[in-house]
């Protein structure tokens, strides 16, 4: 059990490593990225707590994005 919840925890840390530099890199790009992407350390606790939720709106916004481009 102690195993599971280590590993939960361990790709919460990942997907927020993630997002971070995503955002970054976007901004670099110059992509217009909202204000709210800006996380401070309580919405990283958070979203590395329910990390399968934030995934899900990750990739939608991410396949959006492509899709967008395509055309």
């Amino acid at each position: 059990m102690i195993k599971f919840i280590l590993w939960y925890l361990f790709i919460g840390v990942l997907f927020n490593l993630v997002v971070d530099i995503s955002t970054d890199y976007a901004k670099s790009k110059g992509v217009k990225v909202p204000d709210q992407s800006d996380w401070n350390w309580s919405t990283r606790l958070i979203a590395g707590l329910i990390w399968p939720i934030g995934l899900v709106y990750y990739l939608r916004g991410y396949i959006q994005e492509i899709n967008k481009n395509k055309k």
